[in-house]
């Protein structure tokens, strides 16, 4: 019995992490094509600006320190396909939470990509929406 509890657990956590994936990279997809002024409007002004490679970048990193977790504890982790990881912890030392989002715009200040990773996207926002709401083009 504990057998299918426990398969049903990674079941549901498989689930959520997809779930989780695909809200994020629905999130940045929606804002490809719009102006950066807008997406900063939203989200903010980036902790962070570069040019890497010809490309202008532009970063949001949120970090939220879970110091309230007991020792002794599990970590259940999964990475994606693009290499990103979501990382669950339960009890053990104090876990940092954060979700890095990194928006590539052209010279016109137009987005044209970006990317996501982290252990807690999109949880830590605190109930923030980071979708465009106008829409993808």
């Amino acid at each position: 019995m504990k057998k299918i509890i426990i398969i049903l657990c990674l079941l549901l956590f498989s689930a959520s992490v997809y779930a989780w994936e695909t809200y994020m990279d629905k999130c940045i997809k929606s804002w490809i094509g719009y102006p950066l002024d807008d997406l900063m409007k939203q989200w903010g002004y980036p902790d962070d600006e570069m040019n890497v490679a010809g490309k202008k970048l532009y970063v949001w990193i949120d970090y939220d320190y879970d110091t309230n977790i007991e020792t002794g504890g599990v970590s259940i982790s999964k990475t994606d396909k693009k290499g990103r990881e979501t990382v669950f912890s339960f009890g053990g030392e104090p876990v940092v939470n954060y979700c890095k989002k990194t928006i590539e715009a052209d010279e016109n200040n137009i987005i044209i990509n970006g990317s996501w990773k982290g252990n807690s996207c999109p949880l830590i926002y605190g109930g923030k929406k980071w979708i465009n709401h106008q829409g993808s083009k």
